[in-house]
């Protein structure tokens, strides 16, 4: 009898850890098939290089403020040293329009320009603050374009993004300046840049006065 008894207590520890096994299986099996169906897929986004439009004269391109041409270009490679800031004029572009948009007309119009034509004038520059201390450039770092064909860009009221901008210690970025003209400037011999006050970002302080430059195309 004992035997029998020992026999069936076997046989019911043997079905009951079948049992707890076969659940645990489940229970796994059910988490990682959550699991992976809880995985969301990555989507399929390539990243593109920014590409510079309108590199060669005479190229057209499409923009939010209408349609242009490049009519001149310029690769000056200028370093100026308004310490401790430095600015290098890698590219200048003289830009016209052959057809305005609705933005583009609402652009000119809020700066008192002809809305028929648009003229621009592009500076590709690379900013760097080689002091130890953050820099204020206010809507700088460039005050003033002075044009061979005579005229005065107040850039504060020309910019197309008029901005305060500033340079952290040892901080080195792009900046690139558009300014809309009055007229078609031509054939452009030079363009003065004249840089603006620099400050020091926390006392406000003077750290260096303005500087004329002036850049042949």
């Amino acid at each position: 009898m004992k035997k029998i008894f020992s026999f069936l207590m076997i046989v019911l520890v043997c079905a009951f850890v079948s049992a707890c096994s076969s659940q645990t299986k489940t229970e796994t099996e059910s988490k990682a098939d959550s699991e992976n169906n809880s995985i969301t897929p990555k989507p399929n986004v390539e990243v593109k290089a920014y590409k510079e439009p309108l590199t060669r004269v005479g190229e057209k391109a499409t923009h939010p403020l209408g349609i242009f041409v490049l009519n001149q270009l310029s690769e000056p490679n200028t370093k100026i040293e308004v310490s401790p800031l430095h600015i290098q004029v890698e590219r200048i572009k003289i830009v016209q329009s052959t057809e305005v948009s609705d933005l583009g007309k609402y652009n000119l119009k809020e700066r008192g320009l002809n809305t028929e034509k648009m003229n621009v004038i592009q500076l590709t520059t690379t900013l760097e603050n080689t002091s130890n201390q953050s820099l204020d450039l206010g809507k700088g770092p460039i005050k003033t374009l002075i044009l061979s064909s005579g005229e005065q860009v107040k850039v504060s009221k020309m910019n197309a993004d008029p901005k305060d901008r500033s340079l952290k210690a040892k901080e080195k970025t792009k900046f690139t300046l558009i300014c809309f003209l009055s007229q078609d400037p031509k054939d452009l011999k030079y363009v003065e840049v004249i840089t603006d006050v620099v400050r020091d970002q926390t006392t406000k302080k003077e750290v260096s006065p303005p500087k004329t430059v002036e850049i042949k195309m």
